[in-house]
């Protein structure tokens, strides 16, 4: 219910998907717990059956100092194994001290992409993009350089083939700026980054605007060179910037959500404090784009995970975090898009019905027929099914939850193996870890945690590090 999980995020004083400027009061220490750290074995033999690598896995620390990105070994029987750390030249977007009890949180989907034998992933700090090669036997990463994101705080990348090409691709960005918002009701009211801010007019044009953007860039995949292009779209302050950027599997439509100006950390989600999300669909032909037009619905913000439907550009699925009270059952919803407007066809509950379990990541299985939805306040993963036209098919959905170390505002980006064998989900915020659960046609169970060696001093501690993004690969 919303009341429990209200109640433990407060008492770890951790609050989902926020930030902004610094606070001007002291920040409070958060309850602390002694968590349990799974060590990660050195021994990869093949010895008497015992499992070998079959892929890698990627995430960035994004943290107050440089930006690292931290690869795992993944075995054949789904254990973790020789993490490494390889750092990008530039910092990442933590920031404990901004966003009173939201101690910096901030959100995306889409942090690191694979494009042939290159990483490319946001450093949200640096306002930049790192392009890294990749080793495919080995997964270890060389970095070739980073290029400025052309806006402020990069949080999401997509990317598509040229038309006729097969190593030359359209990289898209969504520049973030920031993420105002408002915590608490009442007298205990407060607004970030502060009450002057909230009382302007954020319809109209702004010097921001142009850091709050989709940017457009090249890739040659033969030399890993990414070239800025321009900026295909800027938004105002009402409904914030880029949380996810995604183009569809045809490359013909891209979509873009945004945060909005959420109202949480209470029961009571006011239309007065909180300002609705906007999820923009563009057509898109040889680097332009077109025709745009959105969704928006009053009581709908915090819209961060998105994807298209596998193959088909006119369904997408959208979680969203924050909602009032009568729209609790729009943590997902579904929108159909016919070239010219976008309309919502449907919308579900994850985890519980009537509950605040902040839903904010979105993924598909490789075969598109099952869409997940991580909660980042309850931990725990809905599972829907999903009708050859993209649609949900649910009544309700198969909830997986997380175990050992799982404070109450943590889960975050997913990876789901080729196999559907496997599905991997971040501990992001406080765990600073990575959660296995083994998946089959019915739902899966949770597995296991590994706690990341690199990051581990600071487990317990929320926002030291604030990981974006899940990536990996099948060898």
């Amino acid at each position: 219910m919303k009341n429990f999980y209200l109640i433990t995020l407060f008492a770890l004083f951790i609050f989902s998907c926020a930030k902004d400027e610094p606070a001007e009061e002291k920040k409070m220490e958060p309850e602390t717990t002694t968590p349990p750290v799974v060590e990660t074995p050195d021994d990869t033999t093949d010895n008497n059956n015992d499992p070998t690598v079959a892929g890698f896995l990627y995430t960035s620390t994004n943290g107050e100092g440089i930006n690292q990105i931290l690869k795992l070994e993944r075995l054949s029987d789904g254990s973790l194994v020789n993490e490494v750390a390889y750092a990008t030249e530039t910092i990442g977007g933590a920031n404990t001290a901004a966003g009173g009890d939201a101690f910096g949180d901030f959100d995306s989907q889409g942090a690191i992409q694979i494009i042939g034998d290159y990483l490319l992933n946001v450093n949200a700090g640096g306002n930049s993009i790192s392009v890294f090669s990749i080793d495919r036997p080995t997964g270890d990463l060389t970095l070739i350089g980073n290029t400025d994101s052309n806006g402020e705080r990069p949080v999401s990348i997509s990317f598509t083939l040229k038309a006729g090409s097969t190593d030359q691709y359209w990289v898209a960005v969504g520049n973030q700026w920031n993420n105002p918002n408002v915590q608490k009701d009442g007298e205990a009211i407060e607004r970030y980054p502060n009450d002057e801010f909230h009382a302007l007019d954020l319809t109209a044009q702004d010097a921001s605007d142009e850091n709050r953007n989709l940017a457009l860039f090249s890739f040659d995949a033969t030399s890993g060179a990414l070239s800025f292009e321009k900026k295909l779209a800027t938004y105002v302050r009402e409904n914030g910037g880029p949380t996810c950027v995604v183009f569809s599997d045809d490359g013909t439509k891209i979509s873009v959500s945004t945060w909005g100006i959420a109202h949480f950390g209470t029961q009571n989600t006011s239309l007065e404090e909180q300002h609705s999300s906007r999820i923009y669909v563009y057509d898109f032909s040889n680097g332009e784009v077109s025709g745009e037009r959105y969704f928006e619905e009053e009581g709908i913000a915090g819209s961060i995970g998105q994807n298209w439907a596998k193959d088909n550009n006119s369904v997408l699925h959208v979680s969203n975090f924050n909602l009032i009270p009568t729209k609790r059952d729009n943590s997902l919803t579904v929108l159909m898009d016919n070239g010219t407007e976008v309309t919502k066809v449907a919308n579900y509950n994850t985890v519980e019905a009537d509950d605040i379990d902040e839903a904010c990541w979105t993924i598909l299985n490789p075969d598109g027929d099952k869409l997940y939805v991580s909660s980042f306040g309850a931990n725990a993963i809905s599972i829907f099914d999903i009708g050859s036209d993209g649609l949900v098919t649910s009544t309700s959905p198969v909830v997986l939850k997380r175990s050992d170390f799982a404070p109450a505002g943590d889960t975050k980006d997913m990876f789901i193996t080729s196999d559907n064998s496997f599905m991997y989900v971040i501990g992001a915020f406080q765990s600073f870890s990575i959660n296995r659960f083994d998946l089959s046609s019915s739902g899966g169970e949770y597995v296991s945690q590994t706690t990341y060696e690199t990051t581990k001093v600071s487990v317990g501690t929320p926002g030291v590090y604030n990981f974006l993004g899940l990536i990996g690969y099948d060898l």
